[in-house]
C-alpha cells in the first residue's frame, strides 16, 4: 500500500501589507501566471524551489542563532516565521521560462509585515513600496 504525504494547508503567517512590483505584474499578466495563487502557496509554507515548511526541522542552536549559523533558505524561512523577525522568501519557476523566477518576499519588522511580489532583477529594500 502506498503512503501519501500529508501537507498542512493552513496559513502559517500573516502577509501584512502587500504590493506587486510593476514588472512582475506585467510579466504575470502577459504569461497568465496566477500570482495570487503563488501568494497563497507562500502563506501556507510552500516556498517553491526553496522547499516546504513541513519538510524542515530546526535544531535548538538554529532556533537560537538563526542566520548566524545556517545559509539554508528553508531553515531561514522557518526561523523568520517562528520569531516573526527577518524575511520569508519563496522562489517559483515560471512555466514558459524555467530560468526566470517569481519571488515573493515577506519582511517582518517590529511594527508590521510587508509582502512583495517581484522579479529577482527588481530586488532591493521594498519597504518604500508600501508608503
Amino acid at each position: 500500500m502506498m503512503q501519501h504525504e500529508t501537507i498542512d494547508i493552513r496559513q502559517r503567517f500573516q502577509l501584512g501589507k502587500m504590493a506587486i512590483i510593476r514588472a512582475a505584474l506585467s510579466y504575470c499578466e502577459d504569461n497568465k501566471i496566477d500570482y495570487l495563487g503563488l501568494t497563497m502557496r507562500h502563506a501556507i509554507g510552500d516556498f517553491g524551489i526553496v522547499g516546504h515548511l513541513d519538510h524542515v526541522q530546526l535544531t535548538h542552536s538554529e532556533r537560537q542563532h538563526g542566520e548566524y549559523i545556517t545559509y539554508d533558505g528553508l531553515k531561514l524561512n522557518a526561523i523568520a516565521i517562528e520569531s516573526q523577525q527577518g524575511t520569508v522568501l519563496s522562489i517559483y519557476s515560471t512555466p514558459e521560462y524555467q530560468d526566470l523566477k517569481i519571488w515573493i518576499r515577506t519582511l517582518f519588522t517590529e511594527q508590521e509585515m510587508y509582502t512583495t511580489i517581484l522579479l529577482p532583477s527588481e530586488y532591493h529594500d521594498k519597504k518604500e513600496a508600501y508608503k
